[in-house]
């Protein structure tokens, strides 16, 4: 037996108890294990505790940030717009509180998917249309699908719907998630459609419209409504209110849980204008009633040309010379602008653009642009006066007459030399005075005719006389897109050639056309509130004024008075007696037959007018349109020698000024001067402002 040591593998020894081993194996693979399974724990428990640091330190500010803005939403409240009132006071445009229904747009968006949203739609429809608002379920679907409202607004769907369908609606929200009944202002017209043109009307904000507002301080959303034409465009800045705000707190799906803020809108500045609403019924109704009258006179005085006088359209305009306040302005066709109360669809409104509607949305009075014709003799005729070509040491005198055959051959003259009267009918011996009163075109041909042959005169003086009295440019009257009209020249023409020569073939200007400018004829062209502007220098004296439409802005609150708006003189024009007698005498004689003296161009539309209690001056004018019937014109004036009221009137396509539009004037200024004009009818009852509120404690 060796005594060397111990017996091998005792401790531990390979060659050792081989059971002993593996019970050793096993313990350390467990606690290798453990070891294992506590990193793992450790890193999860590092892990979670950073992202809670993180999201409780970090990003705290953030997270509750986005929190609140889930339940507190800031709602916007619009204000209402300011009114509108007449000369006198009447309410024309007031506002009414109406049930709106409404889709909230984050509702829409979140809970709403497009098979619910269709069933929503049509069971909407069904439910409006059974309470009397009738509505079209595709409509309510486009609506909700339209991309230009924010992901915070309500959409209006139905607008005038009764208390009894609020409260169904209310009792449903389950049913009608996102849709809540909401009170809102709406235009209301207690004249119904009474100066539209001039009132204009309001719709839907447009996304370019909102673009060119980033940061109004009167603040526009989506949803808002804003002043498309008229009154309503122009004065938009002052009739738009400040809106308020109200801070709500919702839950999960759009409930209103509470109030926690609130910010009153502030209502919009009311605008008082200068038209009467009296004097503007009055001026609408004889305008419409003198396009009848040319349609029914039909084939009786119309052009061989023409069976009958269409006379599809036309404007009037009433002035008071001594201020330039825009009483009345008419244009016909007219249209309502109550259809566009709660929006209108795109194919509505191009019912409107239809040919054969004739452009009810365009203010003639302003926007369109009419050769003057024989009205435009008094201008010439103030051309040659101030020139000196007529006068005591004029080349003619003005109480020199010269023979009118009936038509005019221009001297030297190559082409078309010849000038006519209408029908080629002779006045025989003419001054300046009668060549007025009968409208003779020969005698103002020759005038004409004088600036071109006599040295000494500028050829174009018909021209600078015609911009002087504001032709060729805009009157400056506060409404939108009005029209400078033309007062061709030689300039023009060229300019015109070079840019399409095949339009226009002749660059030079001719003899010809300067004889044609002096009878309102060729290219010039003016709107019908120019003309009536430029005879109130006549009226006057000599003073351009300004056209107001408005005389004051009132606050609504207070009912003070927080702007004024007083006449605006424009421009003078030397006017002596001596060059205004003639003219003025030339017109009188239009509307009446002095003895011993020829009938004038107006004398059969003014008589048995009042003539000895409010004398009557004006002039007719008989404008031709290639390929049309000749349009109707007459510009009146009185009570002379100090007239209170210029009237024009246009009518288009509707023959001789004598026959057509002098009668309308005249009987709007008989209904004046026997002071016989009859009241405005009232569709609904109105607001009108205490004549306190008026500028000068009433109305002009």
């Amino acid at each position: 037996m060796s005594l060397t040591g111990p017996p091998a593998g005792r401790f531990g020894d390979p060659g050792g108890d081989p059971g002993r081993r593996g019970r050793f194996s096993r313990h350390e693979s467990r606690m290798l294990r453990l070891s294992i399974m506590g990193v793992i724990a450790v890193a999860l428990l590092v892990t979670l505790v950073v992202r809670l640091w993180y999201l409780q330190v970090v990003a705290s500010e953030q997270f509750a940030a986005q929190a609140v803005e889930n339940i507190i939403r800031s709602v916007p409240e619009p204000a209402p717009r300011g009114r509108i009132f007449d000369v006198r006071g009447r309410e024309l445009v007031g506002n009414r509180t109406v049930n709106v229904v409404t889709m909230d747009a984050f509702v829409l968006r979140d809970q709403i998917g497009g098979t619910q949203r269709e069933r929503l739609a049509l069971e909407l429809a069904r439910q409006l249309s059974r309470s009397g608002v009738l509505t079209k379920s595709l409509r309510l679907t486009e609506a909700m699908a339209d991309p230009g409202y924010g992901p915070f607004d309500r959409i209006p769907l139905a607008v005038g719907v009764s208390d009894e369908i609020k409260v169904f609606l209310a009792e449903r929200n389950e049913e009608f998630p996102g849709v809540e009944v909401v009170q809102r202002t709406q235009r209301v017209y207690p004249y119904g459609d009474l100066a539209a043109h001039v009132l204009g009307y309001i719709d839907t904000i447009t996304a370019e419209e909102l673009e060119a507002r980033p940061n109004h301080p009167k603040r526009y959303g989506t949803v808002d409504e804003i002043g498309k034409s008229g009154v309503e465009l122009a004065f938009e800045d002052i009739l738009r209110g400040v809106p308020g705000w109200r801070e709500i707190e919702v839950d999960n799906v759009g409930n209103v849980v509470s109030e926690r803020g609130y910010r009153p809108p502030q209502p919009g500045t009311d605008v008082v204008l200068t038209i009467d609403a009296d004097l503007q019924a009055l001026v609408e109704a004889e305008l419409q009633a003198g396009l009848s009258e040319a349609r029914e006179r039909g084939g009786e005085s119309a052009d061989e040309q023409f069976a009958a006088f269409p006379a599809p359209a036309g404007a009037a305009v009433a002035l008071d010379p001594r201020t330039g306040n825009i009483l009345a302005m008419a244009s016909y066709p007219s249209y309502d602008p109550r259809v566009f109360i709660g929006g209108i669809s795109e194919d509505e409104f191009a019912a409107f653009l239809h040919p054969g509607r004739h452009a009810p949305l365009n203010n003639r009075a302003i926007q369109g642009v009419y050769a003057p014709g024989s009205t435009m003799k008094p201008i010439t005729s103030y051309a040659a006066l101030s020139a000196g070509l007529l006068g005591p040491d004029g080349f003619l005198r003005v109480d020199q007459t010269t023979q009118d055959p009936g038509f005019h051959v221009l001297a030297d003259c190559l082409g078309a030399c010849e000038f006519e009267n209408p029908g080629r009918t002779p006045n025989g011996d003419v001054d300046l005075r009668m060549a007025i009163t009968v409208s003779s075109d020969v005698y103002f041909y020759k005038l004409a005719e004088q600036f071109a042959r006599r040295s000494g005169y500028v050829e174009d003086q018909i021209q600078i006389t015609a911009r002087d009295f504001g032709f060729g440019r805009t009157t400056g009257v506060a409404l939108p897109f009005e029209h400078a009209g033309l007062v061709p020249d030689a300039e023009i023409k060229r300019a015109r050639h070079n840019a399409n020569p095949e339009a226009f073939p002749d660059p030079g200007w001719r003899t010809g056309d300067t004889i044609n400018i002096s009878i309102g004829q060729g290219d010039l062209g003016v709107t019908p509130l120019q003309l009536a502007h430029s005879f109130t220098a006549f009226a006057n004296g000599g003073t351009l004024y300004l056209p107001n439409i408005a005389v004051a802005m009132i606050d609504p609150i207070s009912g003070a008075a927080v702007n004024e708006i007083g006449p605006r003189e424009s421009s003078r024009i030397y006017a002596p007696p001596d060059v205004l007698a003639p003219i003025l005498d030339g017109m009188r004689g239009a509307t009446t037959l002095r003895a011993g003296e020829r009938a004038g161009t107006a004398y059969s539309a003014f008589q048995n007018f009042p003539h000895d209690q409010w004398p009557v001056a004006g002039k007719t004018g008989t404008a031709e349109v290639v390929g049309r019937a000749d349009s109707a014109l007459f510009v009146g004036f009185g009570p002379l020698p100090e007239p209170r009221y210029v009237v024009a009137a246009l009518l288009e396509e509707a023959g001789f000024g004598g026959e057509a539009a002098a009668p309308v004037v005249r009987r709007v200024l008989e209904a004046v001067a026997r002071d016989r004009v009859p009241e405005a009818p009232v569709e609904i009852p109105r607001q009108d402002l205490a004549a306190s509120q008026l500028p000068q404690g009433g109305a002009l």
